[in-house]
């Protein structure tokens, strides 16, 4: 677990003026207080089957200190693109007959997309889960097969935002660009032993 703040007396935030143009603008006093943690474990299920569960998670309190920017006070406001908490958790499991298995969770709770805060990206969630096979095809020539299923529960979420997006001509701002739907891969993997 790690415990933290910091106190930024000239904090660059990026203001879009043009399409694929950004400047950075002074932000005057930002504080950033939070704490990471972390934990795992590997637990010996059965002689043969070992589970690993696993979680992080990212608590922020970032806020604009003293913030005035064309007569707008953005004072007391969270900081543009930082959600207030990011959880990470999932579970490993491995077997001696080559069977494994992983999952994984990633919570992002709701992000501020301007510094006045009256826009918000929803929270959101995405599971991803991985099934693979470990096997010897013949002597010192070893074979991984794998098979996977990212944003199970087909997510609508952002993969990057923009702050302070602006729109151009009749369009509205484009805050952020969207993540992968559901989508499924495979691999195999050849390993030689010499």
């Amino acid at each position: 677990m790690a415990l933290y703040t910091i106190q930024v007396a000239n904090l660059l935030v990026a203001r879009r003026t043009a399409e694929d143009q950004y400047v950075g603008i002074n932000a005057g006093k930002t504080d950033h207080t939070g704490m990471e943690v972390m934990f795992n474990y590997k637990w010996q299920f059965t002689p043969s089957i070992t589970v690993k569960p696993y979680f992080s998670g990212s608590f922020h309190r970032y806020r604009f200190n003293k913030f005035i920017d064309d007569g707008n006070d953005f004072s007391g406001n969270q900081l543009t693109g930082v959600p207030k908490s990011t959880l990470n958790f999932g579970v490993d499991v491995f077997t001696q007959l080559g069977l494994s298995f992983f999952s994984n969770m990633l919570y992002v709770s709701e992000i501020p997309l301007n510094d006045a805060n009256s826009v918000f990206l929803n929270s959101y969630k995405v599971v991803d889960l991985k099934i693979a096979y470990r096997f010897e095809l013949i002597k010192n020539l070893e074979t991984q097969l794998s098979f996977g299923i990212n944003n199970v529960l087909d997510e609508k979420y952002a993969s990057s935002i923009l702050p302070n997006a602006i729109g151009f001509g009749d369009s509205e701002p484009r805050y952020f660009y969207p993540g992968n739907p559901r989508n499924v891969f495979g691999g195999v993997i050849l390993r030689y032993r010499f």
